[in-house]
């Protein structure tokens, strides 16, 4: 014969010792652990009581969610719980959410979606890691859908849907090195110098974009931010960036004054004849081209 339920207590991450149970089921197979959130036995004792007297010592099939009904409104802007709370210690952006919604729904769900969350273990994870190796995926990528799901396993275990965070047992995968490669100066004088009008097809906007680029390593959003407003005699005041989401802090959050050489000034200058102190790289004053529409691959 055996208790209803037995108590252990383990550390976590974080410091803090927090106990656990183990329940049994109708043929006596022990079941768990699942936190029950309490830092010390007798508390523990009592929340696993309640739980017993309620029929809920042993979560059903139907309380725990798929990873598709986990994550469903997980990254959504508007009702996301978990960004809501996150939301009151720093400063999220829309677009993070959009994105980590986007690799969610066309990554992680098509492999996880039908899985129970308390079934995605280490090891379940470490297969999936094989699976996109085989599929031919960077280390990189794969480590970035390695962070989402990490995020939101924890988050199940922050709200008790499961009893324990299945990335101890697993981690990322190498972080391989990649040389970035920038322009090259034959590359830039071909570009921007020998004959730019036959390059660009006389379109200073096209290319004076591009220039900016190439010579600072602005992001292409942080370009087409730019307003007539911020452009100096010998430098621009990055501050801002534009795009789908309209014009916003960049990045970063960090704010420069980038130094520009003389005739990337007048170029500009040119194009603030028509534009002003608005955006700078727009065709008629308003809003900015679209990157695709501006940016080209040297």
């Amino acid at each position: 014969m055996h208790n209803d339920f037995t108590l252990f207590t383990r550390v976590v991450p974080s410091g803090k010792t927090v106990v656990y149970y183990y329940a049994y089921d109708t043929e006596g197979n022990r079941l768990g652990p699942w936190t029950t959130g309490q830092a010390n036995k007798t508390l523990a004792r009592n929340y696993c009581n309640k739980l017993n007297r309620q029929g809920k010592l042993l979560p059903g099939s139907k309380e725990m969610p798929t990873f598709a009904e986990f994550s469903a409104a997980f990254w959504d802007w508007e009702k996301s719980g978990y960004l809501a709370e996150r939301k009151k210690r720093r400063k999220l952006t829309q677009s993070y959410a959009d994105k980590n919604k986007s690799l969610v729904d066309y990554t992680l769900v098509p492999y996880f979606g039908k899985m129970k969350l308390d079934k995605i273990t280490g090891e379940a994870i470490d297969q999936w890691l094989d699976v996109m190796i085989k599929e031919g995926k960077k280390n990189s990528t794969i480590n970035g859908y390695f962070g989402v799901l990490k995020t939101m396993m924890k988050w199940a275990v922050k709200k008790h849907i499961i009893g324990r965070d299945p990335f101890l047992d697993v981690e990322k995968l190498l972080d391989e090195k990649t040389d970035k490669k920038i322009i090259t100066h034959v590359e830039f004088k071909a570009l921007f110098v020998d004959d730019w009008k036959k390059v660009w097809g006389n379109d200073l906007l096209r290319c004076t974009a591009n220039k900016i680029a190439a010579l600072t390593g602005m992001r292409c959003c942080e370009v087409l931010g730019l307003r007539g407003e911020f452009v100096y005699d010998d430098h621009i005041f990055l501050c801002g960036q534009y795009d789908e989401y309209g014009y916003r802090e960049t990045k970063t959050k960090i704010k420069h004054h980038i130094p520009l050489t003389d005739e990337l000034v007048k170029d500009l200058r040119k194009l603030m004849k028509t534009n002003g102190q608005g955006f700078i790289f727009s065709l008629d004053g308003g809003l900015p081209l679209l990157p695709a529409s501006t940016y080209t691959k040297a």
